[in-house]
């Protein structure tokens, strides 16, 4: 259970990594793609064990939301990002990073 988890923020950190390359040209080491990735996982589980456990379904949908706004303003202070890239970054990570919780 431990290592599968550690390999979901392995392959976010990885995502996240690309994102920036790709879409706003950042060099990013892998340690500070994994913390920011480890902190997102940790934050997006939380909230969305919290809002489903109040709202249903729908909290969890509204917890990825929650997610990609925070993680857009934090990518944008962290790594300087403009903050429309630092969104779309987001909302694309929180996407591959739900896609890939449920797949594991």
């Amino acid at each position: 259970m431990g290592l599968m988890i550690l390999v979901r923020i392995g392959i976010d950190a990885a995502v996240l990594m690309f994102l920036l390359k790709v879409v706003n040209d950042e060099d990013v080491d892998f340690g500070t793609a994994f913390l920011v990735a480890l902190a997102t996982a940790i934050g997006t589980g939380v909230l969305a064990w919290l809002l489903a456990a109040a709202m249903g379904f729908a909290g969890t949908i509204l917890a990825a939301i929650i997610a990609a706004a925070l993680l857009g303003v934090a990518v944008s202070a962290l790594f300087g990002v403009e903050i429309k890239r630092s969104f779309l970054i987001a909302t694309l990570f929180v996407v591959i990073h739900v896609g890939v919780s449920m797949g594991f």
